[in-house]
């Protein structure tokens, strides 16, 4: 029931909802409350359930942002497939023998295995464009959302010092809400950084959308070349996130994060004693 509120449909409706009419609000409850007995509804049955017209539900699909009836029902559809397939995944890699050592050591491996893939996939072209990027921005503003706001917070606390109290996460505790309507406010002097791993956060790809209109430059951290991040970043780091029994791990975003410090605490304290 909780993982609903991590969908791109409740998403949606949480930014559209003070604005429904009392029949699109019913729709909205419902679904929320229904998601798994929601999705497969056609706009008919929709109606029916929620005791309101047709063309009420057929509106609702717009009124929270889709083009049309049918492209909101696959949304509702594709997410329950997803996370159908974390449920089954799980169950095929359960260990019912493994010790409690045996799954904490494992999930070290991993994570070794992960940050071996990140350091092997590097570029250093794209390292000294990131680099420039965070050293000439007038404004730095960052976000991530889920586990990813725990990269950008460590990303943020340690860039701060070295630019001028000009970094800023501007979505605390992944709040979308407030990012994107800050994100609005970008010009081409700024640079956005964002940080998204699977299952891809709909805020943090929508104020990624936002500051491009806007003009600013974007450096993003994901996990492959796939990821609906990359189109519109200029510059991208690369880090893997594969963990079983969970849908991802951000510890090799975290270590691209504590890179990029790194890397800027170096340039600037060149320029201190220079």
């Amino acid at each position: 029931m909780n993982n609903v509120f991590q969908t791109d449909i409740a998403q949606r409706v949480s930014r559209a909802y003070e604005k429904l009419s009392p029949g699109h609000r019913r729709i909205a409850d419902f679904i929320l409350e229904n998601p798994t007995e929601a999705a497969p509804l056609n706009n008919i049955e929709l109606a029916t359930r929620c005791e309101v017209s047709t063309a009420t539900a057929t509106r609702f699909a717009r009124a929270i942002g889709f083009p049309c009836f049918s492209d909101f029902r696959e949304s509702q559809l594709e997410a329950m497939r997803a996370a159908r397939f974390h449920v089954e995944r799980l169950s095929r890699e359960i260990d019912a023998e493994a010790t409690h050592f045996d799954v904490v050591r494992n999930g070290l491996d991993q994570d070794i295995r992960n940050l071996q893939t990140t350091r092997d996939r590097l570029d250093e072209a794209s390292c000294g464009r990131a680099v420039e990027m965070i050293l000439n921005a007038e404004r730095i503003f960052a976000f991530g959302a889920g586990l990813s706001q725990y990269a950008i917070g460590v990303l943020i606390h340690g860039l701060e010092p070295y630019c001028r109290g000009n970094a800023i996460n501007i979505g605390p505790m992944g709040n979308g809400n407030v990012a994107i309507r800050r994100a609005v406010h970008c010009t081409d002097r700024d640079l956005v950084i964002t940080c998204s791993l699977p299952n891809y956060a709909a805020d943090t790809i929508e104020v990624t959308q936002t500051a491009r209109r806007k003009g600013a430059t974007i450096l993003c951290i994901t996990d492959r070349p796939t990821s609906p991040l990359t189109k519109y970043a200029d510059a991208v780091f690369y880090a893997d996130a594969t963990r079983r029994l969970l849908p991802n791990s951000i510890t090799s975003a975290i270590a691209v994060s504590e890179g990029i410090i790194a890397a800027i605490a170096n340039r600037r304290q060149e320029g201190l004693d220079g």
